[in-house]
């Protein structure tokens, strides 16, 4: 759906990572299922938009004319069309152990800047409107991961990615931009390491030579289309899990010349004291498919877990280790305890520590059972882009949906995307 927010069309889809299926001929079936279902919840009678998700094996069969042809006549004839791609997940996302793996390839490997090129191909013959397509991929790697060099080597990937972006704009007329999504634990995780990387790795005179010697464009050209054509990808839901404040994380990008391409709308769970009944608690939703970090704020300290699984095992483990002690000795401790800034893990879990864990639940939802949820920072940027229109690419992406637990899934999923949908339009909408 198009909405105007503050003079700027602004395109409003979800993300169809949500509906299981890797090969295109279980895809498509979900989508030509779900579409219409949403649609008609939604009283939906101009064209919808569709944040589609392609893992590579349904990219294969879509570079098949036929198979195009028919999913294009089909985009026609149910007034559908494609704006934006999530270009994260490569493989499977649904029904076996994700984890990690969503980052392979990373952008050091040439099969992701292959998959990432091709993805841009197949929009543009998709003929997103206004000959503007995105398409949202991972921050570089996984934090663990980086080695020395690895920047290097993917800033170089980057750079040819937008290369192929220039030629395709330049043979075909359509603008694909490429939105990079700072995640937790990732090699870009916070809005401070992207402005240091984009500054570093993208808009520096070695990375604009890269450019002009791939592209052929003189040095003002060259800049112009790497602010064009690579940007980022907010995702309110990993922001949030970083303590950030939105409105100055989007200023922040906005001051350093990085295009916000993309906006994915999600919230995060917030635990706002962290004792052994919210720990159990928060057991419900550890599920073996899927990455759930955890960024625990104590004071200005932020300690980072890569999993929920090793979060609360390794919390558990310091609050029984701090129950056998002295009280005596526990008050020395507390008094004396001076972590540093940013840490893996800390010895002790204050009472007053707070967690947030990316874990992406319906937007509509302000809380659960035993937590809360982070709705109120995606309000807030829900705000900034009604009255600013910052961005022209919105996309729901509540993933999760297979994974929550069950009470928390009750309507069919496509009322719950349709309640999704609604509430955020409820929000943009002027009056």
């Amino acid at each position: 759906m198009i909405l105007d927010c503050a003079g700027v069309p602004t395109h409003l889809s979800y993300c169809t990572n949500i509906h299981p299926g890797d090969a295109w001929k279980d895809v498509l079936p979900q989508l030509q299922r779900q579409l219409p279902l949403i649609r008609s919840t939604l009283d939906q009678k101009t064209a919808m938009g569709i944040g589609l998700r392609l893992s590579r094996n349904s990219l294969e069969s879509l570079q098949e004319p036929d198979v195009l042809a028919d999913f294009k006549s089909w985009l026609k004839a149910q007034n559908h069309y494609v704006f934006t791609i999530n270009g994260f997940p490569y493989g499977a996302f649904h029904g076996e152990r994700v984890k990690e793996d969503v980052y392979k390839p990373d952008w050091t490997e040439a099969a992701r800047l292959d998959y990432t090129c091709r993805l841009a191909t197949l929009l543009c013959k998709l003929e997103p409107p206004d000959n503007y397509g995105s398409i949202s991929t991972l921050p570089g790697t996984y934090k663990d991961w980086m080695m020395p060099g690895t920047e290097e080597r993917i800033s170089a990937n980057l750079i040819r990615a937008v290369a192929h972006c220039v030629k395709l704009a330049q043979n075909t007329g359509v603008t694909i931009a490429l939105a990079i999504e700072p995640e937790p634990c990732c090699m870009l995780e916070t809005v401070a390491e992207t402005v240091t990387f984009f500054k570093t790795y993208l808009f520096s005179d070695a990375a604009l030579d890269s450019l002009m010697a791939l592209t052929g464009l003189d040095r003002s050209a060259a800049d112009a289309a790497m602010h064009l054509h690579i940007g980022v990808c907010y995702d309110v839901c990993h922001s949030a899990v970083e303590f950030e404040n939105p409105g100055h994380a989007i200023a922040r990008l906005q001051s350093a010349g990085i295009d916000i391409i993309k906006i994915q709308l999600s919230s995060a769970l917030e635990i706002p004291q962290v004792n052994e009944a919210s720990l159990r608690h928060l057991e419900r939703f550890d599920e073996p498919v899927y990455l759930h970090q955890v960024i625990e704020k104590r004071g200005e300290t932020l300690t980072r877990y890569n999993d929920v699984r090793a979060a609360v095992a390794a919390t558990r483990h310091r609050l029984d280790a701090r129950s056998t002690l002295d009280p005596a000795l526990q008050m020395a401790i507390n008094s004396s305890f001076a972590p540093p800034s940013q840490t893996r893990f800390a010895p002790i879990s204050e009472p007053d520590a707070q967690w947030r864990v990316h874990y992406h639940v319906p937007v509509f939802m302000e809380k659960t059972e035993h937590f809360s949820t982070t709705q109120s920072t995606l309000s807030q940027v829900l705000q900034l882009q009604k009255l600013s229109g910052f961005c022209r690419h919105l996309e729901v992406e509540t993933y999760t949906w297979d994974v929550l637990p069950e009470n928390y899934r009750q309507e069919p999923v496509s009322d719950a995307i349709a309640r999704e949908l609604s509430w955020v339009r409820e929000r943009l909408q002027t009056g």
